[in-house]
């Protein structure tokens, strides 16, 4: 391996056995390195390996534009998690996308900006072992750079996991995309007198719980811990929403092959009945400012 061009001391390109352009990290690599040079090995900390030419320059931008301190924070604490976890198989570009993370998250909190995480629920019980790795990170976060970041953030950095995790690619898009329809059919085909605001916030969070659902499906990663007593409670206050829960069981045991677990189905009924709540609330609403309308416009003294 040699080196083709040093980007700094630590960063230099070079190609691989392939002769395919990769892009080296190692404390000091590019240090009075020449073009030509062969490469110490037992310098080298990272390879990214681009998609193509065009890939490599955005990777060499990110590389370059995120201050040191902040990707050598992520590159430790993703390796660690990598050693204590063999089985979790991440792609590179979680080392940039998180890096960038930590860097926007920690110039924001120190201008006093804070963002709340609306998925947050959503993404504690669908990504549990994802969030625990983001609760350590948060940790870890405001003791390094001395700031104290709310659970919020943990959910955030949970994503950039769940999105580096090799397998979930592209391919399973369409697939998603058939389950998430699924759902929604049974709901408005059950709930058929309704018109849900598909661009609301809850139907919204509605929808990215059925992504969240299907794809953790896909993967076979869907653990849950059974709560017998809230399970039975929110069958009781959402009876409505769960007479289409179990529509959806229905459905896809037949299709999938899959039985829903109590706690998914108490998860998909909050979430339809809310929705269904909401909606009815808006209809209800707009049906009384429009019948307000219709008797100022009858009103003689009106006119």
């Amino acid at each position: 391996m040699r080196v083709n061009k040093i980007l700094n001391n630590n960063l230099v390109l070079s190609k691989n056995e392939n002769n395919e352009e990769i892009i080296v990290k190692g404390l000091g690599i590019g240090f009075h390195a020449k073009r030509g040079d062969k490469i110490d090995e037992t310098l080298i900390e990272k390879i990214f390996y681009p998609e193509n030419h065009q890939n490599s320059i955005q990777m060499q931008q990110y590389l370059l534009s995120i201050p040191e301190e902040y990707f050598d924070f992520v590159q430790n604490f993703v390796d660690h998690v990598k050693t204590e976890d063999p089985d979790l198989h991440l792609n590179n570009s979680i080392y940039l996308s998180l890096s960038d993370h930590v860097m926007g998250t920690v110039e924001r909190f120190g201008n006093g900006i804070s963002l709340k995480n609306v998925l947050l629920l959503d993404i504690q019980q669908l990504y549990k072992k994802e969030y625990e790795y983001g609760l350590k990170m948060v940790d870890e976060i405001n003791q390094t750079f001395h700031l104290n970041l709310p659970v919020d953030e943990a959910g955030f950095i949970a994503l950039h996991f769940v999105n580096a995790e090799e397998g979930q690619q592209n391919n399973d898009n369409y697939k998603i995309a058939m389950i998430v329809n699924q759902v929604q059919e049974i709901v408005k085909n059950y709930f058929s007198d309704i018109t849900f605001n598909e661009s609301s916030l809850y139907y919204q969070r509605f929808l990215t719980h059925l992504k969240y659902f299907a794809q953790r499906y896909l993967h076979k990663e869907l653990q849950y811990d059974e709560d017998e007593n809230l399970f039975q409670l929110v069958q009781e206050q959402c009876r409505e929403a769960y007479g289409c829960v179990k529509l959806i069981y229905l459905m896809m045991e037949e299709k999938y092959a899959y039985a829903l677990s109590k706690e998914e189905m108490m998860y998909l009924a909050i979430h339809i009945q809310t929705n269904v709540d909401k909606s009815r609330a808006a209809a209800k609403k707009a049906s009384a400012v429009k019948e307000e309308l219709s008797v100022d416009e009858a009103d003689p003294q009106n006119i």
